[in-house]
């Protein structure tokens, strides 16, 4: 099993930044009201990613034995992509106060990553976990 492991760990990896690229530019163009972000190769792009991360996501979970209910980490990611789907439907769409769900997608997106990156359900020390990523204090 750990053959696959770090290629589909770093494939995951690659499609959630995407994910977060097109969800910040689309976001960012639906609170400016431009006609593009609906555009449908934009959709494709998008939807070929997400599908790719469901893939990827759903094999390692799967494959890992990642239970969300022993690993705190997981579950909340689980339910932050929840609450991220429904706030990226939200930004995007036709409705008042996209700018909330804008900011709220953005923050689900944010604590999902660190939460992968960490393995801790409360992800604080974030860049401390990550190698290379040392943060000096004054």
């Amino acid at each position: 099993m750990d053959w696959f492991y770090l290629q589909m760990v770093q494939i995951h990896g690659y499609f959630a930044w995407i994910i977060a690229l097109i969800f910040a530019v689309r976001g960012a163009a639906a609170l400016f009201d431009a006609p593009w972000r609906m555009d449908g190769r934009l959709l494709t792009m998008a939807f070929f990613a997400y599908g790719s991360l469901a893939v990827t996501g759903l094999s390692l979970w799967v494959l890992m034995h990642h239970d969300p209910l022993r690993d705190a980490w997981f579950a909340g990611k689980l339910i932050a992509l929840l609450v991220y789907g429904v706030c990226a439907h939200w930004a995007v769409g036709e409705g008042r106060f996209r700018a909330i769900g804008y900011g709220l997608g953005l923050l689900m997106l944010a604590y999902m990553l660190a939460a992968s990156a960490t393995r801790q359900a409360l992800p604080m020390d974030v860049f401390a976990e990550i190698p290379g990523a040392a943060i000096q204090t004054l």
